[in-house]
């Protein structure tokens, strides 16, 4: 039976199951949003673009599958973008459907509606695969190759683009399940056995897991166990195995003690992990002489500026496990050392008062929580710590927009994945200025009924920008600006909000917050904690 395109996109997706669509109504997209009223596909309408791409990310981040946003031409692109290129950055399989102007006036700069120069230009800078239909036929196959990249190897954020005469077009085309080939390349015998005799015979081993160690827990744990070595992760890879475990040092990479550590080895094995910049902080690249083996399932992070001696294209669960196989338990460079909580106490003798102030409130939100519970953070200094001091015993329990390193994600995120898994129990963690940028979904939350505590943590001031104005000797300018008050626009907004005054109110306002029907805004003042 014929359909208009835009019904035959929405079925599509279904087919291929994705149930819910984050966005916003406009002039141009209206025909897609007949397909979704014909369907009963849920829809979440936002605040703005840019909070339909971080709560789909959230979505996908909880729910492991593929999430999607619909935005409307030009503006609904740009404002997407942002959410675009941290879902690029952190692996997140976000799809953008986008509409275009009528496809006789693309490139033509008549001045119609939200025309854009070449928008399929401006998507193709940011997403990992960027599609055009023209057609019926192309709406399938493209949507079929950007479903795919979703779903094969590293994940980046898919786009497809349909102008809105075509939307309003009726097809015959029957929706369909889409089939994708999702294997990953094998390890070559000799590779692992090169990996393991470097393994076996280093006095020195350390592990670094990135995001892409996330399924290989208990093969990881297996091995930092036989070879007596320590493991470090990034962010992206926190709780990879329990941070507890007296091999885990936990996302430490920043902290110079970490860093000695990792001049001191001899071997290092770099799974599933870019080595980026923003997991170190410390330069463009870790400074180390071990012989470096590298796997992963992106092919492009073989063969970077670190140049490993030995190189895996596969995944993590398979190389490793391939490598216990072949290795054997031993004593070694841990049991010499000694467990990682001596390093843990080296680094924490670091902190200053401030940062112990902050660990403080880290360590009443984490008693109030449920084992399971997920936090979603932002750019600030409270979730700079806690990417490290919050200790999680499984990984997919931190959340933090580390290599894009955008304002604004924490609350869109935890709402879309409280959407995606309404049980279980999720917060969000947001500075007074980051909170900002994506305050309005907290309309979105009210009006999805969500149980969902939002920590806003008050200094008053950008205050990682203003210490790095002084450290580097600038006065600090544009660091200090008025913030609304946060109780008095929540509740006008229509949810519960408390200011929590002590480490002992915090973790009590947090379990009340978990017990109620709708969002709580928790405003946390920082001098609270340090008188």
């Amino acid at each position: 039976m014929s359909s208009t395109v835009g019904c035959y996109v929405v079925d599509l997706l279904i087919a291929n199951g994705i149930d819910t669509v984050f966005g916003i109504p406009g002039v141009h997209n209206i025909e897609l949003y007949r397909g979704l009223s014909a369907e009963g596909i849920r829809h979440v309408l936002v605040r703005h673009e840019q909070g339909a791409g971080f709560a789909a990310d959230g979505f996908a981040r909880m729910s492991g599958k593929p999430a999607a946003a619909f935005v409307i031409s030009g503006p609904g692109l740009t404002n997407i973008l942002t959410a675009a290129a941290q879902a690029s950055s952190d692996s997140v399989p976000l799809l953008v459907v986008a509409t275009t102007p009528v496809s006789k006036s693309l490139g033509k700069r008549w001045g119609v509606l939200h025309e854009l120069h070449n928008q399929y230009a401006v998507a193709l800078g940011v997403f990992g695969v960027a599609r055009a239909a023209r057609t019926a036929e192309d709406v399938r196959d493209h949507l079929r190759a950007c479903l795919a990249s979703l779903v094969v190897g590293r994940a980046r954020p898919a786009y497809l683009e349909i102008p809105l005469d075509l939307l309003s077009e009726n097809t015959d085309l029957v929706a369909a399940k889409f089939s994708h080939c999702i294997s990953l390349p094998q390890p070559e015998t000799h590779q692992i056995e090169a990996a393991v005799n470097l393994l076996a015979a280093a006095e020195r081993p350390l592990i670094i897991a990135g995001g892409g160690a996330r399924c290989a827990a208990l093969e990881l744990q297996r091995l930092v166990e036989n070879i007596d070595g320590f493991l470090m992760t990034t962010v992206a890879g926190k709780g990879v195995i329990n941070e507890k475990h007296t091999a885990n040092l936990g996302a430490c990479l920043p902290y110079a003690p970490a860093q000695a550590l990792i001049a001191q080895a001899d071997v290092i094995l770099a799974v599933g992990t870019e080595l980026a910049e923003t997991d170190f902080y410390s330069g463009m690249r870790l400074s180390f002489s071990a012989r470096l083996i590298r796997v992963d399932v992106d092919p492009a992070k073989l063969s970077d500026h670190y140049g490993a001696e030995i190189a895996i294209w596969s995944d993590a669960t398979t190389v490793l496990r391939a490598l216990n196989h072949a290795l054997s338990a031993r004593k070694g460079w841990r049991t010499r050392v000694g467990t990682t909580f001596n390093m843990r106490a080296q680094i924490e003798s670091e902190f200053d008062a401030k940062t112990r102030m902050m660990q403080v409130a880290l360590a009443a939100i984490r008693i109030a929580l449920p084992a399971e519970a997920v936090v979603f953070t932002d750019m600030t200094q409270i979730a700079y710590l806690g990417n490290y001091a919050y200790l999680t015993e499984s990984p997919g329990l931190w959340f933090h927009p580390s290599g894009y390193g955008t304002l604004g994600f924490a609350l869109p995120a935890a709402l879309g994945a409280k959407i995606s898994s309404p049980t279980r129990a999720v917060v969000a963690l947001a500075g007074d200025f980051g909170i900002q940028f994506t305050l309005g979904e907290l309309m979105t939350a009210i009006e999805a009924g969500l149980s969902l505590p939002i920590i806003v943590w008050n200094n008053s001031t950008l205050g990682q920008i203003r210490d790095d104005m002084l450290g580097a000797h600038i006065a600090p300018v544009g660091v200090v600006a008025r913030n609304p008050d946060f109780i008095a626009l929540a509740q006008a907004c229509g949810a519960v909000a408390v200011r929590a005054r002590s480490a002992r109110d915090l973790s009590q306002v947090v379990r009340d917050a978990l017990t109620r029907a709708g969002p709580t805004l928790i405003e946390v003042v920082s001098n609270d904690f340090s008188e």
